[in-house]
């Protein structure tokens, strides 16, 4: 069946194919004509116009004459030798347009004459009035002006009326070339194309059917390839958060966990570079702990929690495009055209912020794979809260009973970290040793009862003066020892000065009374001046304190190497 129908559409192929050179031809033929017709009615248009504005320039350069005659003005004559030296050009444009036409070349020369005659009466009274004034210039004023003027004003009207009668004729032609072409449109256009229609109707149903299977079955084809790709992706990714979350649970302290967490978030997504902020715990910075892969961007390594729109808002900041979007404060937006894309996802426990993720790639458009980056913040925060709380536990068992401060053993674990950590980021360190004066004689006068009382107010006044990252310790009896990271010789001095005025005026309350006002020696080293070891830094703090005492108490000194003997003291 098929066979037969392009059998028979063989011989109306080839009858359609006549029909539509025959109507190329005729529309061929007839756009010729039309375009010719309309180029001859747009030359006769030109013609009019221009014999129109010759005329125009004769009767400005009179009435430029007789403003310059009345008024004596030279803008009168300069307007009029304006209309002079421009009819010539007029004249001559005319000459050309007409000259494929003899009576209208004849009569263009006839104006060509008339027109200069005209200018040259004007001239001619212009210099009667330049070299005699204005009554002989009046006088010069004659018939033959107006008799040449009434001859222009004839001239143009017969020309215009020839161009009128030109311009029917050409506007007829052109309207039959028209018809012609309408006529082979309306009838041989659809009579060829009802014949194309009638032989290949069954065809292209068939055709049209055949395409939409096709196209129905690749489609089916690629969304069932998108559909394991990311199955086959989505069950990686659990696979990989799975061994996230058990290594996690076995962390033993947060830069292991967060050392796994780099890892593997550049594994899961190796297109972004990412950065982990945790907060301090007085909650005054953030700080950049870990970080992976290139950044496109520049951001700080320390930053106030008021800069990261995800801290502020409590929920995951993203910006498809730096040079558009709202970014946080602490991205430095690229000097270059180069489209970049971040986001910020924050991470809680029970309520309590920890810190965020920072991540960027390129962009337009929001970084791919953010849920699975959300997913692996959400146990990175499970397993700090737990680390933390297990800390806190730890801690509980390395507090002094008496005065709430850390024992010595975690001082000198601190002392270490804090040392290391300090050593990293290029900031100082100092060490505080505190020695209540004269404490055995208060013991002896108050009791023990009211040597612990004081102990304990000493301890609390401690835990309240000192900044958050400080750490207080009660290092045996009545001497205390203060880390103070991130603080140098002047600032540590500071601190201890007002630590000592705030002890002198401490006043605690006991059996009903208040005890005596106390005094404290203070000793001062710090690192990397004094010592880069804990034991060292705390001898020679020590021996600060030990020449205190030896010089009156109630003072604080740095140590001075020509002055202590810190393997002594």
């Amino acid at each position: 069946m098929a066979m037969q129908q392009r059998n028979r559409s063989k011989p109306a192929l080839i009858f359609s194919a006549l029909v539509f050179v025959a109507i190329g031809i005729g529309v061929f033929v007839g756009a010729r004509r039309f375009i010719a017709d309309a180029r001859l009615v747009a030359h006769t248009h030109e013609v009019v116009g221009r014999i129109d504005e010759i005329q125009a320039q004769v009767l400005d350069a009179e009435s430029a004459e007789r403003g310059y005659l009345l008024t004596g003005s030279q803008a009168y004559l300069v307007d009029y030798q304006l209309s002079v030296e421009r009819v010539p050009l007029l004249l001559a444009a005319l000459a050309r347009e007409v000259r494929d036409n003899p009576d209208q070349a004849h009569n263009a020369r006839e104006l060509d004459v008339l027109v200069k005659r005209r200018l040259a009466q004007i001239q001619h009274v212009v210099n009667i009035y330049d070299q005699q004034g204005l009554d002989p210039a009046r006088a010069a004023i004659n018939q033959t002006a107006f008799r040449t003027t009434s001859a222009i004003r004839e001239q143009v009207r017969t020309m215009v009326a020839e161009e009128h009668s030109l311009l029917v004729e050409r506007a007829a032609s052109s309207r039959r070339s028209a018809d012609l072409l309408l006529g082979l449109a309306f009838a041989g256009i659809p009579f060829g194309l009802a014949v194309v229609a009638l032989v290949y109707g069954l065809l292209l149903s068939e055709l049209r059917r055949r395409t939409r299977a096709e196209t129905r079955a690749a489609s089916a084809s690629l969304q069932l390839a998108r559909n394991l790709e990311q199955l086959e992706r989505s069950s990686a990714d659990l696979q990989t958060l799975g061994r996230y979350t058990g290594l996690l649970q076995s962390c033993a302290s947060p830069e292991e966990a967060l050392t796994i967490t780099a890892r593997t978030l550049q594994a899961l997504l190796p297109e972004a570079a990412g950065s982990v902020y945790l907060l301090r715990a007085s909650n005054d910075r953030a700080e950049n702990i870990v970080s992976w892969g290139t950044p496109l961007v520049e951001t700080s390594t320390f930053l106030p929690p008021e800069q990261c729109w995800a801290l502020r808002r409590g929920q995951p900041h993203a910006v498809d495009d730096l040079r558009h979007g709202a970014s946080c404060p602490h991205i430095s937006v690229p000097a270059t055209d180069t489209s970049v894309a971040t986001v910020c996802i924050p991470m809680s426990a029970q309520g309590v912020q920890i810190g965020f993720l920072f991540l960027c790639g390129t962009g337009p458009g929001p970084l791919p794979r953010q849920a699975v980056a959300e997913s692996a913040m959400e146990q990175l925060s499970l397993a700090l809260s737990n680390l933390r709380l297990r800390e806190s536990l730890r801690l509980q068992s390395i507090r002094d009973p008496l005065t709430g401060l850390y024992n010595r053993r975690y001082l000198e674990e601190s002392l270490t970290r804090e040392i290391a950590r300090c050593a990293r980021r290029e900031f100082p360190l100092s060490v505080m040793m505190l020695d209540v004066d004269h404490f055995k004689q208060f013991n002896d006068t108050h009791g023990h009862a009211g040597g612990d009382a004081l102990l304990a107010a000493v301890g609390q006044l401690l835990s309240s003066r000192l900044r958050g990252e400080d750490i207080a310790c009660r290092y045996g009896g009545e001497e205390f020892t203060v880390i103070l990271p991130e603080a140098g010789p002047e600032q540590a001095m500071q601190h201890a000065d007002e630590l000592r005025l705030a002890l002198s005026q401490l006043s605690v309350p006991f059996a009903g009374k208040t005890l005596p006002p106390i005094t404290a020696s203070i000793g001062l080293a710090s690192y990397p001046g004094d010592g880069v070891a804990g034991p060292s830094l705390l001898r020679k703090a020590d021996a600060a304190l030990y020449r205190a005492k030896r010089e009156g108490r109630n003072r604080v000194l740095h140590f001075d190497p020509a002055l202590d003997d810190a393997s002594g003291a």
